[in-house]
């Protein structure tokens, strides 16, 4: 299967007079639930949903729980979570304090395999 595209025409925020160039965008064919995921894991596991359902939601409360103690948590070759924050600068170190902090940022980074299985996938365009 491959992923779909559309063509979209977007303006140069740097600068809004410029004519608007056109962009291939991936075009989502829907939304999995986590109860379709949960079944998918069931049809190739010998676990049943509810034990599957616990097996995911232990995972993201304990990748929760070791985040907020400051540790990024890997997830093999899914990737890795962990916290990254915005500040203002200062000009000296003695300036720079807690209340400097403007945004505390929970990231998601993608694998290398996944990134690169993904970047093998045929594209094609949306015929919508």
């Amino acid at each position: 299967m491959s992923l779909l595209y559309r063509i979209v025409p977007k303006r140069n925020p740097q600068n809004k007079e410029a004519v608007p160039k056109h962009y291939a965008v991936a075009t989502s064919r829907g939304m999995i639930q986590l109860e379709q995921l949960l079944d998918a894991i069931c049809e190739e596991t010998t676990l049943n949903r509810d034990e599957a359902r616990m097996a995911l939601n232990r995972l993201f409360k304990k990748a929760e729980e070791f985040m907020t103690l400051g540790f990024s948590v890997h997830l093999g070759n899914l990737g890795y979570m962990h916290v990254s924050m915005k500040s203002k600068g200062a000009d000296k170190p003695e300036e720079a304090t807690a209340s400097m902090i403007t945004d505390i940022v929970p990231r998601f980074v993608f694998g290398r395999k996944l990134r690169d299985s993904v970047k093998k996938i045929p594209v094609e365009r949306d015929a919508k």
